[in-house]
């Protein structure tokens, strides 16, 4: 359906399951049917909103496509990002939308999206477990998860996919007795992979007990952010017309587009951050 109202899908479904939605930057000339008629390939599209200015109705670029399962998302992600859509010769972003509810400040990566946590039995090798899920996808890597003084298996373990979509299909198809999750980001100030294992792994043993319709992922992600750039810098008649922000605050693009497009007019925004201090600036 057109959104020619200012109308906002309803928050019910739209993280369920989790990471099934895609945030896109695309041409402001796509309109909802041309999106549909490409991104319908990578499965059952539930929902297509595409962000319109308030006042003009016209599209601003920005627009999200909900599928049935995290898996279809998750491709679809991983065959357009950087592709051109219609006439327009400027690749189009496609990145996995953060839940609504999120208050996360991290731009999610790839690495957050292949890795899952499974339950397995406590017999079970590395070669064994690699057997069960590699019809999934190719396995990158996986750990077992082991007591620190017997060095047994603790029947828990981590594994990588080489995509996204590996992950996701795993979790949804796999044995339930896995009790597969998608796992926690690793803590990238970790020394070794083994340290972030078992300083992570009383956390996600917590959560593999819980029923697996609820936790079939362990955290959300993110929805407006991690885009680079919504447009080129435009020609400008005047220096009024850009606005310059810095904060100490860590903000993601969702918050601040939300918070700039108060005021009428605003075509793009991106944030810019100081890998050298605790700056952020945001260029309008």
């Amino acid at each position: 359906m057109e959104d020619n109202s200012g109308f906002r899908p309803s928050a019910g479904n739209l993280d369920d399951p989790p990471n099934s939605r895609i945030f896109l930057v695309v041409s402001k000339s796509l309109t909802e049917d041309m999106i549909r008629d490409r991104f319908a390939e990578f499965g059952d599209i539930q929902d297509i909103w595409v962000v319109k200015d308030r006042h003009t109705k016209e599209s601003k670029g920005i627009a999200f496509v909900k599928y049935a399962k995290s898996s279809q998302a998750c491709r679809a992600m991983e065959e357009m990002h950087g592709r051109c859509l219609g006439d327009s010769s400027k690749p189009i972003k496609v990145l996995i939308a953060q839940s609504r509810g999120s208050t996360s400040h991290k731009e999610v990566e790839d690495e957050d999206l292949t890795r899952i946590f499974v339950m397995i039995p406590k017999s079970y090798t590395e070669d064994d477990v690699k057997s069960k899920f590699k019809e999934y996808g190719p396995v990158e890597y996986c750990s077992i998860i082991k007591n620190k003084n017997t060095g047994e298996s603790k029947g828990l373990a981590f594994v990588r996919f080489e995509r996204p979509s590996h992950a996701a299909l795993a979790i949804e198809n796999c044995d339930r007795s896995f009790k597969a999750i998608l796992a926690e980001p690793r803590n990238k100030g970790s020394t070794s992979e083994s340290l972030d294992y078992h300083s992570s792994s009383r956390q996600q043993e917590s959560m593999i007990h819980e029923p697996p319709a609820m936790s079939m992922y362990s955290y959300e992600q993110y929805d407006y952010s991690a885009y680079d750039k919504v447009g080129e810098a435009r020609n400008q008649e005047g220096v009024s017309k850009r606005l310059t922000v810095v904060s100490r605050v860590p903000l993601v693009q969702d918050q601040l587009y939300s918070l700039l497009d108060l005021i009428p007019g605003l075509e793009f925004c991106e944030v810019q951050r100081d890998l050298y201090s605790s700056f952020s600036g945001t260029r309008c």
